[in-house]
């Protein structure tokens, strides 16, 4: 059995050309990647929630719960906040309870009696901080001890934004024998 290869009838090399469909596939497609890299990058970068330094110090019987405001919301903060958790990171000689509350309407710095300061004193999760709010700990214990506590980490969303970060000021209770 005899076989033919045929001759090509040019001279040269075969040339490919790329079709225009593949290089606009990849020209959307690229495009498409920077527009969800950029709203990726805006929707997770909000600006940063405000902090402090100064420790909140204040003191309290052992068995009485105390009250200490961490982070308030000027008079002139125009952000809404929809927070779904607060996280507390505490040390303490002793086991002592931390919860933190939202306080509506007012502002509390350290005291017994919160609701002589805020209009509404609710949970942090699923709540919202606007201008005039503040997260206050509740903290007691039932031995003498101190606890000293960081600043809290708010999970929050503002608009199409979302984050956690630290805010407010950390704190100091010690909590004293009767």
């Amino acid at each position: 059995m005899t076989s033919v290869t045929p001759e090509p009838e040019q001279d040269g090399s075969l040339a490919v050309t790329p079709s225009r469909t593949g290089w606009r596939f990849a020209t959307y497609a690229l495009a498409l990647g920077v527009l969800l890299a950029v709203v990726g990058w805006v929707s997770t970068h909000p600006e940063a929630l405000p902090t402090s330094t100064a420790t909140v110090q204040a003191e309290t019987p052992v068995a009485v719960p105390v009250y200490v405001g961490v982070f308030g919301t000027p008079a002139d903060f125009d952000r809404t906040l929809h927070v779904s958790g607060v996280r507390l990171f505490a040390t303490a000689g002793a086991e002592v309870t931390i919860v933190a509350h939202v306080c509506h309407g007012g502002s509390v710095h350290v005291t017994s009696t919160p609701e002589t300061f805020c209009s509404e004193l609710g949970p942090t999760e699923g709540a919202t901080l606007r201008s005039g709010d503040e997260i206050v700990l509740e903290v007691v214990g039932a031995v003498p001890t101190v606890v000293r506590i960081d600043r809290i980490r708010i999970a929050y969303r503002e608009g199409i934004q979302w984050a956690t970060q630290d805010a407010g000021a950390p704190s100091q209770v010690s909590i004293l024998a009767r």
